[in-house]
């Protein structure tokens, strides 16, 4: 059974809004020149704030799981292979032949480096895809083990370590690429910890909201401290931002309470189109970065006004893919491209 929450709708729309804006700033960095570097640290921090929405998605679709399912069966994990993996390969499918087009590599590279390896930007998928057989193994073994605290800084530890590995140790990370053939953002060790989490978070939900709702400052203090560690103690490359970071391990996390707090501040406030942005918000994740660089042409004339690009940006891009969506909504064999998120909810265009 399925626990409407609104603050959770709202948080949805919220976590697809910032990584989208990540990329804008990603595409707008990009043409940052090397003598800025003012600029270029300037962006570096500002999507280091906002990139939490990253691992955020991946701790919220264990929420959910754990909210609205009792436990994970064969019939679930199929319904998953249908509506997650099957938007993912199709989806993936196309950036493949569009890259194809772009470099001159023959599809069948590009389609193998991309679907099947993970080197694009759908690779979360191939993630959430793997913590979903992760619980049927679970469910099938102890479900208690999602209460356990114990095993909550166990997984954080092994996912702090392997990160720290993997992004310090040359000779480490040589030997983990030559043995692990797909995209090491694929890696679940790499976000083993935020699956605890959020299947910790759904099992003590409303304990949880109700500390948030007392202690929210304590939370951005918390939050702001993690980042001023971050900033003091992680090692900065000013043009390569990654959520796939130890650094940003605390922050992230925190970050995912301190918005899932806010969250729940939001009743009415433009319902409606946070309602779409939620509802249609897998299929933007896919969509979005195979539009975002020709956007970014289009108004590059605005960039010598930062703010003016960037809503313009975010505006058209989450606009074309809503608009995409529900056109493609209109067909029920679409529900394999877009998910079936928009077939089930009810969308008010009004």
């Amino acid at each position: 059974m399925t626990h409407f929450k609104t603050e959770l709708t709202y948080f949805r729309a919220f976590i697809c809004i910032l990584i989208v804006l990540v990329h804008i700033l990603t595409q707008y960095m990009g043409h940052v020149e090397d003598s800025e570097t003012s600029e270029l640290k300037l962006l570096y921090y500002i999507q280091n704030i906002i990139i939490f929405a990253t691992p955020s998605f991946i701790i919220l679709s264990q929420l959910l799981t754990t909210l609205n399912y009792k436990t994970v069966d064969r019939h679930y994990l199929w319904k998953r292979v249908k509506y997650i993996l099957c938007p993912y390969i199709l989806v993936g499918t196309f950036y493949a032949y569009s890259e194809h087009k772009i470099t001159g590599n023959t599809f069948t590279e590009e389609w193998w480096k991309s679907v099947i390896l993970g080197h694009w930007h759908g690779y979360f998928i191939l993630i959430i895809m793997q913590f979903f057989v992760l619980s049927y193994l679970v469910y099938k073994g102890s479900p208690r083990i999602f209460d356990s605290k114990i095993v909550l800084v166990l997984s954080f530890i092994v996912q702090f370590s392997f990160l720290h590995l993997y992004n310090e140790n040359a000779v480490f990370a040589k030997y983990f690429t030559a043995f692990y053939p797909f995209s090491e953002n694929t890696c679940i060790l790499g976000w083993i910890f935020f699956f605890f989490m959020g299947r910790y978070i759904g099992r003590r939900y409303h304990q949880i909201i109700q500390f948030l709702n007392l202690h929210i400052f304590i939370v951005l203090g918390v939050a702001i401290l993690s980042y001023l560690g971050f900033v003091v103690f992680s090692h900065h490359v000013y043009w390569y931002v990654t959520s796939f970071s130890a650094g940003l391990m605390c922050y992230s996390s925190v970050m995912f309470l301190l918005l899932l707090g806010v969250a729940t501040h939001f009743n009415t406030l433009f319902y409606s189109s946070v309602q779409l942005i939620s509802t249609f918000s897998f299929f933007i994740y896919l969509l979005h970065p195979i539009i975002i660089d020709s956007l970014y042409n289009y108004f590059a004339a605005f960039t010598d006004m930062t703010l003016v690009f960037l809503a313009l940006a975010l505006l058209f891009t989450l606009g074309i893919c809503i608009g995409v969506g529900l056109l493609l909504r209109q067909f029920r064999v679409c529900r394999f491209v877009v998910g079936r998120q928009p077939y089930k909810m009810h969308v008010d265009y009004e």
